[in-house]
């Protein structure tokens, strides 16, 4: 019975996966050109100076090419901008697929959950990267340790990645968890009717841990993975240090000031003033209350 729920439940995926008919031949990457390796669309040979790819794995014996696409296009949303982390079959993607397309065109969802909403567009061809394409594959195996989210561990810049594959140490697939619209989680949010507080692992299929970034995902479908550990900064993702002092006053919680995009930030040194390390916190500190319940999240000095 749950193999025909399954089947049943994403007939209507492929249907209109592969029957939109504006598909072009695929960039294979990496090709080979003049005997060099690409990783990525290019101008080299092009004498007016477009990107373009081969199609096949060897341009030098088999010569086809396209002009590359540097947007996205088609598709049943009209060529919208990729959203990214989006949930297809239940996994998490922060990257373009090309399951279940035609012609093994690379794909992504327009909203955060083409589960939810099946809205897509073909991926412009600047956004594809050799083998590292797929989903998140949650949980997986890191130097020996098991990872149920992004994680920063063995990252020399602090950014949150993760792996590709069930296991990293004998398959080593990754991708960064880059959010199309860095943004903090927003609580509460309202979830299948119901209020949160804090990340869930509630919803679709093998999603991490997770919040919404507005305040309906009901109405927007907006989503981030939950971090659990600081990621990037000036100090790349080193742990916060509290209490510590910006603009001569002593924070003892995470604080969104002076960020644009109202990511929740830390320093990494008791003094942000005199020493300008930082990282972004993690998710589960951007609530926490202060270390000593008799004094406000700042004070001045």
């Amino acid at each position: 019975m749950a193999s025909i729920t399954v089947v049943l439940m994403y007939g209507w995926v492929l249907l209109s996966l592969l029957t939109i008919g504006d598909a072009r031949h695929p960039c294979v990457f990496p090709f080979i050109y003049k005997s060099k390796s690409y990783s990525s669309c290019t101008e080299d040979g092009n004498g007016r100076g477009k990107f373009w790819c081969a199609t096949t794995a060897n341009y030098d014996k088999t010569p086809l090419w396209e002009n590359c696409a540097l947007s996205e296009y088609g598709g049943n949303s009209g060529g919208q901008a990729c959203v990214f982390p989006y949930i297809y079959k239940g996994r998490t993607y922060y990257t373009c697929t090309n399951e279940d397309a035609i012609n093994g065109n690379f794909w992504c969802a327009t909203t955060g959950s083409y589960d939810r909403d099946g809205k897509w567009s073909y991926c412009a061809d600047t956004r594809q990267h050799g083998i590292n394409m797929g989903p998140c594959v949650f949980p997986f195996v890191y130097e020996g340790k098991t990872y149920s989210s992004c994680t920063t561990a063995g990252s020399s810049t602090g950014k949150l990645w993760c792996s590709l594959t069930s296991n990293y140490d004998t398959d080593p697939k990754l991708t960064y968890c880059d959010p199309t619209e860095p943004r903090p989680c927003h609580f509460p949010f309202i979830f299948k009717g119901k209020s949160y507080s804090s990340c869930t692992k509630e919803g679709d299929g093998a999603r991490p841990l997770w919040c919404a970034t507005t305040a309906d995902y009901d109405k927007d479908s907006k989503w981030k993975a939950c971090a659990l550990e600081e990621y990037e900064g000036s100090s790349n993702g080193q742990p916060c240090v509290f209490p510590f002092i910006y603009k001569n006053r002593t924070f003892y919680t995470c604080t969104n000031e002076d960020i644009g995009d109202g990511r929740f930030w830390c320093a990494t040194t008791g003094n942000y003033d005199q020493d300008k390390k930082w990282s972004y916190c993690a998710d589960s500190r951007d609530q926490e209350e202060p270390n000593d319940d008799d004094c406000d999240a700042f004070s001045e000095i």
